[in-house]
């Protein structure tokens, strides 16, 4: 392999980011530079055909806090950008996209862009009310149509992205619409509950969304059922403390997604999905969690007045609550527990779209244009 690919990110990889080092270290010579910001739940990368570059440099979660420490991670992943000489950057976020930007103006105006957004940041798309974040959005959504003629293939998770924002300045036929459906792999073990007894809700990922995650432990408990959470825990700290002490709830903390999400599944009946859905980022977003209940057969619990609620109800695959209120929550929990026909009805649906949550269809969609790319 001549041509060679580089993966630049700012935090460590995620399952969906393998998904993409796996796909791209079979087309060329892959390096991934990644920021190690000392805060994450994920675990480093261990090179499996592939270079790592992992950059150390503890930074803050505040946007304005963490300028400094991204000033330096920038400057030493252009360094070793300059070093590697890749035919193509694959970046996610537009902090990394000004550093590609960057290298494409200085060093090789002919090294080709894919970026990929995951996530639609609130910055960018909720109305902001304070004078500081007022100038953030104007900035970030100023850089945003600056840097659209460097790129050359964006990456969407879902297609709300392009109709709500990037519809207005990027032309369409540059998106590749890359749900995030889940490796398989990371479920060849998963065996699918044998009885539901013992019902148990899942929460599986980052925990973010405090207060929906106080709303499940209440309507769980209301309905004396079991709660699985696996996942880190963004700061402050206020979810683990209120389970450690809960017979009835099993707190996993920071796991291995490859090698953990198979048996974590196994263990659930359902699987809860619900953000607060004020924010406009998860109105349009389709998470993973989507595909992977899907796949394991298992009833998912959504906001409603989203996109992905919108998805859950056109497939039948689960149920959608008001994000606030647990007495919702309390009801269609008990209804799903309780009445084995609108289970099973739901079980059958998600049986119904397994294939539409295989990774190889999209795989061969990108492979298609990074292979143009290069040549």
């Amino acid at each position: 392999m001549d041509k060679v690919i580089a993966i630049l990110i700012g935090f460590l990889p995620n399952p969906r980011m393998y998904k993409r080092i796996e796909l791209e270290k079979k087309i060329a010579q892959l390096h991934l530079l990644c920021w190690d910001k000392g805060n994450s739940m994920l675990l480093p990368p261990q090179e499996d055909g592939y270079k790592a570059h992992i950059f150390s440099i503890p930074a803050s979660g505040d946007p304005i806090k963490r300028m400094i420490p991204y000033t330096r991670f920038s400057n030493q992943a252009y360094a070793a950008l300059k070093e590697i000489r890749p035919d193509i950057i694959h970046v996610q976020g537009l902090d990394m996209l000004k550093i590609a930007h960057r290298y494409k103006k200085t060093v090789n105006k002919d090294v080709s862009i894919v970026y990929e957004v995951a996530d639609l940041h609130r910055l960018l798309v909720d109305k902001q009310r304070h004078p500081l974040k007022k100038i953030i959005q104007a900035y970030l959504c100023y850089e945003d149509r600056r840097l659209k003629k460097s790129y050359d293939l964006l990456l969407l998770t879902s297609m709300k992205f392009f109709e709500v924002y990037f519809s207005k300045f990027v032309c369409e036929n540059k998106i590749l619409y890359m749900p995030n459906v889940p490796d398989l792999s990371a479920f060849s073990s998963y065996e699918k509950k044998s009885s539901r007894d013992e019902f148990t809700v899942g929460y599986i990922g980052s925990v973010r969304y405090k207060q929906q995650m106080r709303n499940l432990i209440d309507a769980a408990q209301h309905n004396n059922m079991r709660v699985l959470i696996a996942g880190f825990e963004n700061e402050p700290i206020e979810i683990e403390p209120l389970c450690k002490d809960n017979p009835r709830i099993e707190w996993i903390g920071r796991f291995d997604f490859d090698k953990q999400a198979a048996a974590l599944y196994g263990k659930c009946d359902v699987m809860y999905s619900v953000y607060d859905a004020d924010m406009h980022n998860v109105r349009v977003a389709l998470p993973n969690k989507l595909y992977e209940a899907v796949y394991c057969e298992m009833p998912l619990i959504v906001a409603k007045n989203t996109y992905l609620a919108q998805t859950v109800e056109d497939w039948g695959v689960g149920v959608s609550v008001d994000h606030k209120s647990v007495d919702e929550l309390t009801r269609v929990l008990a209804q799903l527990q309780n009445d084995p026909e609108i289970y099973e009805r739901i079980v059958e649906n998600c049986q119904r779209r397994k294939e539409e949550v295989g990774l190889q269809r999209f795989n061969i969609l990108l492979e298609k244009r990074i292979r143009e790319l290069l040549a």
